[in-house]
């Protein structure tokens, strides 16, 4: 028997849980469709003797207050944790040493982190012209704007912990749109950090440098378990969604039907699509003409990548973790991308803080795709081999475990303007459709409650 309802939210990620928890209050028949045993998307903890892991995202930025709002309104501020104030401390190898990234003029002067050459480089930043190539790559504004040595040690391996990617491959503009802003209206990144108007940010964005950085008690599934928990019976757990089909009436209504490899079918006027953009072009689109998803869209990479968790003994760990965490250079040729110093941010992610600490380190992404999908023992191997020149970890960990995303974040490419092009048209061309997600405006979980809230609210998700 095929359901009807007035809305279907394909996808049940922390943009589909936020926006039919928003939705909802406006029209009470929305379902959310949601694949597997529990909704959350990437946004999931898992508990194990006494360990807290988190398999997605480690920690929550709240930079903006579309954010803090619906935190609030969830009523979850008093299982809110704030990171211990050692988050400030971020580590970058060089040299197979970790050295603190300066967080101030000063500390930049003195670092050893750069040479004298790319500390003298990066004054005659507020001196370099506009760029003109609308879709450059994020290495190269970076080399124009700031040299090669502080692409090398500075933004390549933030790349990697942000989106397991690749500066090469990233688009300046899509990727870190305020770069383009702060040069474009500015003429200079160091000048622009000074002038910036709250009107250069997406709408509700907060400074960054201000933002907590938080976590809840039982981990940040605790987020979305408590939107599928608010939209209650709204919510139908099922199967993976085989086909979509477009249908007009005489009268000019349209429809979508949905059908599961489970055979439930739904029915809507109005489908939300937060499913991944691979997802999509996997879907049999029938109705569609050529401006369906898997005609449409072009392809976008996910790289895999590896979530290793490891839990030491406190004594078994040399460095003091005395921070948020380290990135690696590809430069410096080691295996892993980087790694979270989970246990120093936040309490009662081990059984025993006093005597234990857990490490979060992640394997693969564009620098290394075929590590993350390696047997478990060559990635252990790996990890733990990186961890002991590193971070002095000696013995077997008291904890291991290891989390795969085949398929981890898209990659917003120098040529990413097609999909934001294919998107709009196929919304345009077919009355009711619409597509939200990390794929569009923004992979950080701030992002897509933003997009989310502000498409309930019948807003342009970014302008």
């Amino acid at each position: 028997m095929q359901q009807s309802c007035n809305i279907i939210i394909a996808g049940a990620g922390i943009t589909g849980l936020t926006a039919g928890y928003e939705l909802i209050k406006k029209e009470p028949k929305t379902f959310v469709l949601f694949d597997g045993q529990r909704p959350g998307g990437a946004l999931s903890t898992v508990h194990q003797d006494g360990w807290t892991l988190e398999t997605g995202p480690n920690t929550i930025v709240l930079t903006n207050t579309y954010l803090t709002a619906l935190i609030s309104e969830l009523g979850l501020e008093a299982e809110t944790l704030s990171a211990d104030r050692v988050s400030g401390n971020r580590f970058i190898v060089r040299n197979k040493k970790l050295i603190p990234l300066p967080g101030s003029p000063g500390a930049f002067l003195k670092t050893p982190l750069f040479s004298l050459r790319a500390k003298l480089r990066l004054f005659a930043e507020p001196f370099i012209k506009r760029g003109t190539d609308k879709d450059e790559s994020l290495a190269d504004f970076v080399r124009r704007r700031l040299g090669e040595e502080f692409l090398t040690y500075a933004i390549n391996p933030f790349v990697a912990g942000v989106y397991a990617g690749n500066p090469e491959n990233l688009s300046a503009r899509m990727a870190f749109p305020m770069l383009k802003v702060l040069e474009q209206k500015y003429g200079s990144l160091i000048k622009g950090q000074f002038r910036i108007k709250p009107e250069d940010r997406k709408p509700g964005d907060l400074p960054r440098a201000e933002a907590p950085m938080v976590t809840f008690g039982q981990g940040n599934h605790t987020l979305t378990d408590r939107l599928a928990k608010k939209l209650g019976s709204s919510m139908k757990p099922g199967s993976r969604i085989t086909r979509i089909t477009k249908k007009e009436k005489k009268t000019g209504e349209i429809s979508y039907s949905i059908e599961t490899e489970t055979g439930d079918s739904f029915i809507t006027n109005s489908l939300i699509l937060t499913l991944p953009l691979h997802v999509l072009k996997g879907i049999r689109w029938t109705g569609f003409g050529d401006l369906s998803p898997d005609k449409m869209l072009p392809e976008v990479t996910y790289p895999p990548l590896s979530v290793v968790h490891l839990g030491f003994r406190r004594e078994d760990v040399a460095h003091p973790l005395d921070g948020f965490g380290m990135l690696i250079p590809a430069a410096e040729k080691m295996q892993i991308l980087g790694c979270l110093f989970n246990s120093s941010l936040f309490p009662g992610r081990t059984p025993d803080d006093s005597n234990f600490v857990l490490l979060t380190c992640f394997i693969g992404g564009s620098r290394n795709p075929d590590f993350a999908m390696e047997d478990e023992g060559d990635v252990y191997r790996r990890v733990l081999e990186d961890t002991s020149t590193l971070l002095g970890t000696k013995g077997e960990p008291v904890l291991k475990r290891i989390t795969r995303w085949p398929k981890a974040i898209p990659q917003y490419s120098v040529a990413y303007q097609q999909v934001y092009d294919a998107l709009a048209e196929m919304e345009k061309a077919h009355s009711g459709l619409h597509f939200l997600g990390n794929f569009r405006n923004g992979i950080a979980v701030p992002d897509c409650v933003r997009n989310a809230v502000r498409f309930a609210e019948g807003l342009n998700p970014s302008p």
